[in-house]
């Protein structure tokens, strides 16, 4: 490659930032496709900004069938590239991770994302961010429980959760963002009752429209119904309740 390419292809990466920063992602996504698009992820060199593309590329990227390039394989080459140039500890190498979990999680590879996940957990307890440990075990939660592993998942999130309030205050604005995680796999699980009892140890009410944690709270609040709805077809707990109720050929 040569200078004036490698200029060009820089510029393209940042552009492609800017235009994600004001919520442009189908535009960002495109511009990082051209910039990706005649480049090995096998074979790319540790670049930093090659890193940046790969991962804003990944997480913008629509996870259709056939996708060129590839998500999934940029996605592993940010983390092995971030690991490479950064080390197994840098912030940058443990973003990579957390987006190689998240990537694998959305393309339907939970068994993988949850390999991810699970490696990034042991990474930060390694290094005592417990914090950071338990906020990854609430994300494994909720991978579990999107592929229909309920009781691990529920197991999963109770331990994070109960660890994480013998830290810190249940009502302060971080146990808020733990709490509706928690919950919103309880509901989806109908497990109203355990769903109240949580509610109740955060002290949680709706945030006030003075509140600056209000937007954030209601666009986490309308992702809700949405998560159940997708969470019915997998439930184990909704599904054996209905095979227990019908029988196993579905009638009562």
């Amino acid at each position: 490659m040569t200078t004036a390419e490698q200029s060009d292809r820089d510029d393209s990466i940042i552009f492609a930032g800017l235009l994600a920063d004001i919520d442009a992602d189908g535009p960002a996504a495109a511009v990082l496709a051209e910039v990706l698009r005649g480049l090995d992820p096998a074979t790319a060199p540790p670049d930093e900004l090659l890193i940046d593309a790969a991962m804003r590329y990944s997480r913008l990227a629509e996870p259709t069938p056939g996708l060129v390039p590839d998500d999934v394989a940029w996605a592993s080459y940010a983390h092995r590239a971030a690991r490479a140039r950064y080390g197994p500890d840098h912030v940058t190498t443990l973003m990579a991770m957390d987006n190689l979990a998240a990537v694998l999680y959305v393309r339907g590879r939970f068994d993988d994302a949850n390999r991810v996940r699970r490696d990034l957990i042991q990474v930060h307890l390694d290094h005592g961010n417990i914090d950071a440990h338990l906020t990854q075990r609430i994300e494994l939660a909720y991978q579990l429980h999107a592929a229909g592993r309920c009781d691990d998942a529920i197991r999963q999130a109770r331990g994070a959760w109960q660890a994480w309030i013998s830290r810190h205050d249940p009502a302060s604005l971080d146990t808020l963002w733990i709490m509706l995680q928690f919950v919103t796999m309880l509901i989806a699980c109908h497990r109203f009752d355990e769903a109240v009892a949580v509610r109740s140890a955060a002290q949680f009410t709706p945030p006030s429209d003075a509140d600056p944690t209000k937007a954030g709270y209601n666009a986490f609040a309308v992702t809700i119904p949405v998560t159940i709805i997708q969470h019915r077809p997998v439930c184990t707990r909704q599904n054996s309740t209905a095979t227990a109720t019908t029988g196993q050929d579905g009638v009562r």
